[in-house]
């Protein structure tokens, strides 16, 4: 029988799928099970084996950590504010998907001289504010 532990997971799992744009339907199909079954994972009805819990970290693109210890993740990091804001942003749609095209650019220059025109857009934007 599942504890709360184990439904706090469940509910995590649920929370990062959404926030991620994943159909209860992709993940079931990405695991190889019923969308049924990723209901009662996500309500915490039934508990999430190991091996089961690294496949759904793998569908999402998330460390397993991050789905079984919450209290130390993106959403409640108390330790750095910095760090909460990087990671709860790397965790919305728009975070992925800017990590994962920034990842596809083999070239260090390219992604050095990308960052300096982020850097030169933004610092525009704060002074037009400004003005």
């Amino acid at each position: 029988m599942p504890n709360e532990a184990d439904a706090e997971v469940g509910r995590g799992v649920g929370t990062l799928r959404r926030k991620f744009g994943m159909r209860q339907q992709d993940l079931a199909m990405h695991l190889g099970v019923s969308v049924q079954l990723i209901r009662k994972y996500e309500s915490g009805r039934i508990r999430i084996g190991s091996s089961r819990l690294a496949a759904i970290a793998a569908a999402l693109d998330v460390p397993v950590g991050f789905l079984v210890d919450r209290s130390r993740s993106c959403f409640d990091c108390t330790e750095s504010r910095e760090l909460a804001e990087l990671l709860a942003f790397v965790a919305t749609k728009e975070g992925v998907a800017l990590n994962r095209a920034f990842q596809r650019i083999k070239s260090a220059e390219v992604r050095h001289s990308l960052l300096a025109l982020l850097e030169v857009m933004v610092e525009g934007l704060a002074e037009a504010r400004r003005s």
